[in-house]
């Protein structure tokens, strides 16, 4: 190959290479235009310090600042209206013409006074009202505060007197009864030593006899010592008795205890402390026990009235709860919970506790039925030992009375010594007949101190009912008194409403403005309700705007409102006098209160203001529709430019911001900003934070 076709091949391999890089060159332009036309197109505006004026704007409807309601006392029909609303009326102007007729007042009234008149007829004839309270009823005599009270002191005092002779009573009963107690337990001190002496002069008789004859002396030893041995087995028998008698009557009471005070239970139901009564008891072998079954319905009884008590406390806070708005069942732990959840500890603190002790005392009455119960289980097997003990006791005392009656003829010193013995023994049989009169004589003593305290029981029970009757009939003159004094002014009531039922109207009390009229020509009026309404001149208007929590801090008390269409109202000035909660939205809005003044200004009127000119400058201020908001709070989106090969790219950046105030036009941020950027205001399509984005051109 020559020269010249190595230098042609070369043009053509560059030519080639010009063409296709030009070629690429403008595919790459092309596909960057047609890509930028599908971004989305952003308009923009500078972040950059600026004013933010706060303004609160809203719609109320005016009212009266003090309106003077007129009420109608009774029901009457409306003849005619002599008043239209806006009027300015004087004092006493008549508003409403009554029509000449007897009111539903009146009629109620003389109902009310034939069914008082009634109640006095069947107080006086029908309740046993005696005649000295009828005459000074109807005489108008009625005693006074006073004379009532000293006759309720003097009959507290005769009460009071009569009660202190029941204690004295009950104390001298109480006396005799622990006299007797220790008189008997002396008395059974000198019987043990009688019966020690009896003892000793035995021993003395049973040392004559060992002189006697060696047959005699054997044979009187062995009687001796068959004596004493039957003897002891006796003592045996006896206290084995004596310890089965003590486990039959060892549940013989209850004693519950509440507080300082105790209540004994007798379970032998017998209020003079025998325990031998028929019906209660049981013999055996001339030895009374208590009865098993009274015993344990003693107990029963006992436990029942407890808890009738205690259920009857349930009911007493149960109604009381229940009366107070309670509405679940009667169960203390639920009445408990609601007396705590709604603070009314101290109301039912008195009626709790008296359930609780009715609930103490139910528990220790099943405790002591329990208890019971465990001691009698044995009660029938005790039963019988008993039984089997007197019998056997029986036996051995006859063997001893056999084994005693065996004896010989002695000398003079068991003479002596039998002399003696019978001394000792008569000394016995005497300390005991002494015990048994003085017994007696206690006995004597006790019944008449129990005679005594039954008479003073009765003269208390008999004052009792006579201060009952008293104070029935204190009562009885009271309630006549009354019914007799509301008979009088019900008559006076009656002639006043007869003097109003003809020629009647309602007038103005004050001078004012009818604002507004509830009755037109032909209804009937309510007693006490409104009937019209006037604006007292000088009293001014009030008007109220609910806004948001957030608007409210936008205001303070004192700015004045601009009214829409100023001009129309002349006069007219709008203060904001008062914030409050708004009761129809709490928690998120208040109610803006204004005072309202101008000559054009009327009740009912529907008024638009705008208020608060607060501003202050702020650091960061962008236009309100560039703040946007999603779950992770208050965002802007700005432009930041990226180089390419072939021009510049723009990236929608996100920007936490926190909005420290607004307008209608702005909105004031705090953001990590240095001031200037591009933020973006409106787009043409939605656009996400990372996502390219083309600028409008004609900014």
């Amino acid at each position: 190959m020559n020269q010249e076709e190595v230098r042609k091949r070369k043009d053509w391999v560059k030519n080639a290479a010009i063409v296709f890089l030009t070629i690429m060159l403008v595919l790459t332009f092309f596909s960057n235009t047609i890509m930028n036309y599908s971004l989305p197109e952003v308009a923009t505006q500078y972040v950059e310090s600026g004013t933010i004026t706060a303004k609160v704007r809203g719609t109320g409807n005016v009212e009266a600042a003090d309106p003077y309601n007129i009420v109608a006392k009774e029901s009457r029909v409306i003849s005619s209206v002599a008043v239209k609303q806006g009027d300015e009326v004087e004092k006493d102007q008549v508003i409403y013409y009554l029509e000449d007729a007897e009111s539903e007042e009146l009629t109620q009234a003389q109902k009310d006074l034939e069914e008082l008149k009634l109640t006095y007829m069947k107080g006086l004839f029908g309740n046993n009202v005696s005649s000295d309270i009828i005459s000074k009823v109807a005489s108008g005599r009625t005693d006074g505060f006073s004379t009532l009270q000293t006759k309720v002191a003097d009959m507290q005092n005769r009460m009071d007197a009569a009660q202190a002779r029941v204690k004295e009573c009950q104390e001298a009963l109480e006396k005799l009864t622990l006299q007797s107690t220790i008189s008997i337990n002396n008395a059974g001190v000198n019987t043990i030593e009688a019966e020690n002496a009896v003892t000793r002069a035995d021993v003395e008789l049973s040392n004559a006899q060992n002189d006697e004859s060696r047959a005699e002396q054997e044979f009187n030893q062995e009687i001796s010592r068959r004596k004493a041995e039957i003897t002891n087995e006796i003592n045996e028998l006896k206290r084995r008795i004596e310890d089965i008698q003590i486990l039959i009557n060892g549940a013989g009471a209850v004693t519950e205890r509440t507080g300082d005070s105790s209540v004994d239970i007798d379970v032998n139901n017998d209020s003079s402390g025998d325990n031998n009564s028929s019906s209660n008891t049981t013999t055996i072998d001339g030895i009374s026990v208590p009865d098993k079954q009274t015993l344990i319905e003693e107990y029963k009884t006992a436990r029942d009235e407890a808890l009738a008590e205690r259920d009857k406390k349930l009911d007493e806070i149960y109604q009381a709860a229940t009366g107070n708005g309670y509405q679940n069942g009667k169960n203390i732990n639920e009445l408990k919970a609601w007396v705590a959840a709604n603070g009314k500890e101290e109301d039912y603190r008195i009626l709790l506790q008296d359930y609780d002790m009715a609930d103490a005392q139910y528990n220790y009455a099943v405790s002591k039925l329990q208890e019971a119960e465990k001691n009698l289980s044995g009660y029938d097997g005790n039963l019988a030992a008993l039984q089997n003990l007197n019998s056997q006791l029986a036996v051995k005392e006859a063997e001893l009375n056999r084994v005693a009656s065996i004896t010989y003829e002695t000398g003079d010193d068991i003479k002596s010594a039998q002399n003696k013995l019978s001394e000792a023994k008569q000394n016995l049989t005497d300390q005991t007949n002494a015990n048994k009169q003085a017994e007696t004589a206690y006995k004597n003593q006790i019944a008449n101190a129990e005679a005594a305290l039954k008479n003073a029981q009765a003269v208390y029970d008999l004052l009792k009912e006579e201060q009952d009757e008293m104070n029935a009939d204190i009562n009885a003159e009271l309630d006549l008194a009354k019914v007799s004094k509301d008979i009088a002014q019900k008559e006076e009531e009656i002639a006043k409403l007869m003097e109003k039922s003809m020629g009647a109207a309602i007038t103005a009390p004050v001078a004012g403005t009818v604002s507004s009229l509830a009755y037109v020509a032909g209804e009937t009026t309510k007693p006490e309700e409104t009937a019209a309404v006037l604006q007292v001149e000088g009293k001014g208007y009030t008007l109220k705007v609910s806004v948001t929590n957030e608007q409210a801090r936008k205001v303070q008390v004192g700015d004045t409102a601009e009214l829409q269409n100023a001009w129309y109202y002349d006069d007219a000035q709008v203060i904001l006098t008062g914030i409050k909660p708004d009761p129809d939205n709490p928690g998120q809005n208040k109610l803006l209160e204004f005072n309202v003044t101008g000559s054009s200004i009327q009740a009912g009127q529907a008024l638009s203001i705008s208020v608060g000119q607060r501003s202050s400058e702020y650091e960061f201020v962008v236009p309100n529709s560039a703040v946007r908001e999603d779950n992770n709070g208050k965002f802007i989106l700005i432009v930041e430019s990226k180089s390419g090969p072939l021009s510049n790219r723009y990236i929608a950046t996100r920007v936490d911001v926190e909005v420290l105030a607004s307008d209608d036009n702005y909105t004031a941020i705090s953001a990590g900003l240095y001031g200037y950027e591009y933020v973006i205001t409106t787009s043409t399509k939605p656009v996400e934070a990372g996502k390219q984005v083309r600028l409008n051109e004609s900014q």
